[in-house]
């Protein structure tokens, strides 16, 4: 009996330890899932920019400065002015064989177009892709001017015998800032001016110009603030 009861309580133990050791645990109940907290910023952009227009267009190279302001999350509007050179189509630039000076036959005066734009800008795409890349298009309106100095004069006394001619224009154009960093902007745009004047000007004798709409390719650094 003593001999039974000894086997019974054996094979009790033997049964509970084999039990004990086949009992296995899911790994995935010690974990707890929590959803992801975006980490990235509200906006890549702040309410007040300040900045330059890099440019370089058929007519050679410009810059301009802007200043642009939110007005809701898609929707800004700014104020830019830029100079550029403005040509005739035929001016062809030579260089003296004796003295190394560059020379323009037959141009008379060197034109600078200064025009003031008041535009909106539309950000597109905002919630379709991310923040990184934000395209846009712009249009505009405002004044413009243009100076001529005297081709043939020492600068010392072009200024005192250059002329400035008014008009009105306006421009288009689109284009996109990249990154993410809110204190700075910076940015490429396709920008076409159409700057007409009621008065004819003279780069070339004898070959007055009326209309100074013109292309650019503007590269925008500015500051956010």
């Amino acid at each position: 009996m003593k001999t039974l009861i000894a086997i019974s309580l054996l094979l009790s133990a033997t049964l509970a330890c084999a039990q004990e050791g086949t009992t296995t645990t899911n790994p995935d109940s010690q974990y707890i899932f929590l959803p992801l907290k975006d980490v990235r910023p509200d906006s890549a952009e702040k309410a007040n920019a300040l900045g330059l227009n890099l440019m370089i267009g058929n007519s050679g190279f410009g810059f301009g400065v802007f200043y642009r302001r939110a007005i809701t999350g898609t929707l800004s509007w700014s104020a830019s002015i830029t100079a550029s050179e403005a040509k005739a189509s035929d001016e062809v630039d030579y260089i003296d064989y004796y003295t190394g000076q560059k020379f323009v036959p037959g141009k008379i005066n060197q034109l600078f177009v200064f025009p003031l734009m008041l535009s909106l800008q539309y950000r597109l795409f905002k919630n379709d892709i991310t923040d990184s890349f934000r395209p846009y298009v712009f249009g505009g309106v405002g004044p413009n001017a243009v100076v001529a100095f005297p081709y043939n004069v020492p600068v010392s006394q072009s200024f005192s015998q250059a002329h400035t001619y008014f008009g009105f224009g306006g421009y288009v154009g689109g284009g996109a800032y990249f990154g993410l960093d809110q204190n700075s902007l910076i940015g490429v745009s396709f920008q076409y001016y159409i700057l007409p004047m009621s008065q004819k000007i003279e780069s070339m004798q004898g070959e007055p110009m009326s209309n100074f709409s013109t292309f650019f390719l503007a590269f925008n650094i500015a500051t956010q603030y």
